[in-house]
């Protein structure tokens, strides 16, 4: 009973639900899904009444699912209630709108319904409205897959020319269900569609082709759609394809090449997809070492061959083929045949009639050229030792074609032959053909002719001969022309030491470097070589020590203003020879005397005592008796030459300068003929530097050297003559404790332009004067040497007897005269008898003013010819 109840009690709200949907208002609205939807409901009210109540229903749901409860009468303070399965807290009563809505935000597709909205009023009747909401989704995926059924994301293929594209586009999800379409590039496409229901998708299957070379990279696009305003969802491929090569070139091809010369040749194939692979070939052989490089847009491929072509190269097909891994095809080729080109391949060949080991003195000799060259020999050459052999039928030599005739030869035409042939290519030069000629003994020419030896001294006599063969007998026979064809020279001569080197001379002096040259004497028989040792004249120390083949030495390391010996010898096997001593004093500079001389003169200004009045009275006391003893000397020829020698023998003034150390004495006339005066040797440009730099140490004697001798002693280095016309003389004298005399005073000068003058100790002195001037005796040459040095005899006598005869470096005009001076008359005619013999006559000129402390003395050492 209570069953039958309750099933009157459903059927009558069926009823009632039935009558009242007659005339309930129908909505429809469509959103993508994620949108925010705007239901409406109408719950506009008549005057007088209003509505109390507003519920949600979803017709799937038999219970509210929203809520709006306005009985207080005021919208502000409505109580909302949303059912959380359903709508959660993304839905929202409105009242503000015309007519009122509930908002959803977030829409999904589970929104998707039929919605009724109902409204309950005060006095009015329930008031309803249907919303149908469509929620719109876009398919999830759509993929692409080819005929085996592997997903293509990006790319199809590669296909090749001619073939056709089969895909399948599948379309996942999507509320409605999508259409499918195809397009490639712009172009739509027919394809067939088929549903999926098991797995909610839709396919579409699509086949285009046949495919073309202008279809590689072309995109095929699949695109899905289930709305008007839902978006387009696509996948997209594009199409790869291979392609075989179109072309190929080899490069360089159909011209000759030389041969062992390495050439990169090069082959390019274009058109392929990929890249074409290229290979190399030399008939059916591939070659190998080769290198590809392909264009940055793949679409050209050139392959480097480096190769060096041999002569058996030529003639053979050399070629590259071009193709493509990917579709097997019938490969390009391109190539050709080769020529090669080399240089002559040259050969020498004696003639057929001869024999290489056979030809004698006479014999007529020709050769072959046998040559092998591509292209062709334009000219053939021939060398003999090296050396181009011309033409020249005059003397037997003729070359035709590629031939070489040689008539009559002998020994200078044996040798090494060779022929060159010249192409294009180069020149090609055959090994070389050694010509033997077989000739009789010859003597060398350069042997030893003069043989020096001593007495009951064996020698060696050798005899050397040119022959061909080489074994040669001897026989020895005495100079005669019946038994020998070439008469001996030969010669035996005695042998000894060498002489000594003679006329020795001093070129270009200059303040650290001399010259000297000697004339080499007699070698003794035997070849010499030339010694010299330089030493220091105060310490003996060995400075250099030269050896030469000739007479002549430069030394270039002397020290400024030292003096030195100089020990000059020749040598042979036999020994030495004596020396020849040489002094030399190298010139100071010019700065260091001026200093010098600036430091004396700043001393002589200070250095003033009462002492040199007392000197200066001395030295005029002194001046006034050597004139009274030179007077009285002249009296009498037998009386000075008396005092002449007794004062040369007390102080040993004159010797001769020029001893050999270390040897024993020799006869004088053997020692003259020997070792000769040191002769200076000077050009005319060495004289005129020579007068400039004199002229640059020119002094002048003061009134005060007799104070300034006692108050500042200076050791004399050497003391100089200065006479007209020609060079300077200069005596070296040792320091003497009782000379003292500085070279940096105040000096007078003399005319640079002298002569030299010898002097045979004091009773052999010759001054001679122009013919202007008269002769001056010994005794007034002293005279006038202490007037103008202002110097008593006893310092006169004093500075003269410190001269060294050891150090004495003189140059004598005339060797081997001798003079004597008996009176004063006899020098005189003597002397106007010499001026006519001699051209140069010695031009002294002595006036006070004139004598220098730096002069040099003149010595003459006596000689006998």
């Amino acid at each position: 009973m209570k069953n039958l109840l309750l099933l009157f009690i459903y059927l009558i709200k069926l009823l009632v639900a039935t009558q009242g949907n007659k005339d309930v208002p129908f909505y429809q609205i469509e959103a993508l899904i994620g949108e925010t939807i705007h239901l409406p409901c109408n719950a506009t009210a008549k005057s007088g009444d209003e509505a109390v109540l507003i519920l949600w229903y979803r017709e799937d749901k038999g219970t509210p699912i929203y809520s709006v409860d306005i009985r207080s009468g005021i919208t502000k303070t409505a109580r909302r209630w949303s059912d959380e399965s359903i709508f959660g807290n993304r839905a929202y009563f409105l009242f503000e709108g015309n007519p009122w809505e509930l908002t959803i935000r977030n829409s999904q597709i589970s929104d998707t319904g039929v919605y009724r909205c109902r409204v309950d009023f005060m006095k009015a009747q329930t008031y309803n409205s249907k919303i149908v909401l469509i929620i719109i989704a876009l398919p999830k995926e759509i993929i692409i897959r080819d005929e085996q059924g592997f997903q293509r994301s990006t790319v199809a293929g590669p296909y090749n020319v001619g073939d056709y594209v089969i895909l399948k586009c599948e379309a996942i999800g999507g509320n409605p269900t999508p259409e499918l379409a195809w397009f490639f590039e712009d172009i739509n496409l027919e394809y067939e569609m088929a549903t999926d229901i098991q797995n909610k998708s839709i396919q579409s299957v699509i086949k285009f082709g046949p495919l073309r070379r202008e279809h590689l990279n072309g995109r095929l696009t699949c695109q899905a759609r289930n709305h008007l305003k839902a978006a387009l969802v696509q996948a997209i491929v594009q199409i790869d394809m291979n392609f075989p090569p179109l072309s190929i070139r080899l490069l360089g091809a159909h011209q000759p090449l030389s041969a062992g010369r390495r050439y990169d040749l090069l082959c390019q194939s274009a058109g392929g997809r990929p890249p074409a692979v290229i290979t190399w070939w030399q008939n059916e052989i591939r070659l190998e070492k080769t290198t590809e490089t392909i264009s940055s847009d793949g679409n050209q491929t050139t392959s480097t061959l480096s190769i060096i072509f041999e002569k058996s190269d030529s003639g053979k097909y050399l070629s590259c083929k071009a193709y493509n891994l990917a579709k097997p095809v019938m490969p390009l080729v391109d190539g050709w045949i080769l020529d090669i080109q080399y240089i002559p391949e040259v050969q020498i060949r004696l003639g057929t009639s001869l024999k290489q080991n056979t030809i004698r003195e006479g014999a007529d000799v020709y050769f072959d050229c046998v040559i092998n060259a591509h292209p062709p020999v334009y000219r053939v050459d021939w060398r003999h030792n090296g050396h181009i052999l011309p033409s020249n039928i005059s003397q037997g030599v003729i070359i035709s074609n590629h031939s070489l005739v040689l008539q009559g030869v002998n020994k200078a035409s044996g040798g090494n032959f060779s022929c060159i042939g010249y192409n294009t290519e180069g020149e090609g030069q055959s090994p070389s053909f050694s010509l033997d000629i077989l000739y009789a003994p010859i003597c060398l020419s350069n042997q030893l002719k003069v043989y020096g030896i001593a007495k009951h001294e064996n020698v060696n006599v050798t005899c050397s001969v040119d022959a061909n063969p080489p074994i040669v007998d001897f026989n020895w026979i005495f100079n005669n022309s019946i038994e020998s064809i070439d008469v001996a020279t030969n010669h035996i001569s005695k042998t000894g030491r060498p002489d000594q080197v003679h006329n020795c001379s001093f070129i270009n002096i200059t303040v650290s470097s001399v010259i000297i040259s000697c004339v080499e004497g007699f070698n003794g028989g035997l070849p010499q070589l030339f010694i010299m040792e330089v030493r220091n004249m105060y310490s003996k120390e060995l400075y250099v020590n030269k050896t030469s083949s000739q007479p002549r030495f430069t030394l270039t390391t002397l020290i400024p203003g030292n003096p030195y010996i100089l020990s000059i010898y020749a040598s042979n096997l036999k020994g030495r020879s004596d020396a020849t001593i040489l002094n030399i004093d190298v010139i100071k500079t010019v700065d260091t005397r001026l200093n010098a001389g600036q430091v004396l003169n700043h001393r002589a200004e200070f250095v003033f005592s009462p002492f040199l009045s007392l000197s200066v009275g001395l030295s005029i006391a002194i001046c006034i008796a050597i004139l009274a003893i030179i007077f009285s000397l002249r009296t009498t020829c037998k009386n000075s030459s008396q005092i002449i020698k007794e004062f040369s023998h007390e102080h040993n003034l004159w010797e001769v300068s020029s001893r050999s150390s270390g040897s024993k004495e020799m006869d004088l006339n053997e020692s003259d003929e020997r070792n000769p005066d040191v002769i200076p040797e000077l050009l005319e440009i060495e004289k005129q530097e020579y007068t400039e730099r004199m002229m640059q140490q020119v002094a002048t004697i003061g009134s005060n050297i007799t104070n300034q001798f006692s108050k500042q002693p200076e050791v004399i280095s050497h003391l100089s003559l200065t006479l007209r016309r020609d060079l300077p003389i200069r005596a070296y004298l040792n320091p003497s404790q009782n000379a003292y005399l500085s070279s940096n005073v105040n000096q007078s000068s003399l005319p640079k332009h002298i002569k030299n003058q010898m002097f045979s100790g004091y009773n052999s002195l010759v001054i001679g004067m122009n013919t202007k001037q008269s002769h001056v005796s010994m005794q007034q040459f002293l005279s006038r040497s202490a007037k103008s040095m202002s110097l008593a005899p006893e310092s006169t006598s004093k500075i003269f007897s410190a001269v060294n005869s050891n150090q004495l470096e003189q140059s004598i005009p005339d060797i081997g005269k001798r003079y004597e001076c008996n009176s004063y008359e006899q020098a005189n005619r003597r002397y106007k008898h010499n001026n006519l013999r001699a051209k140069d006559h010695i031009n002294a000129s002595i006036s006070d003013d004139e004598i220098s402390a730096q002069t040099p003395l003149m010595t003459k050492r006596e000689s006998t010819v």
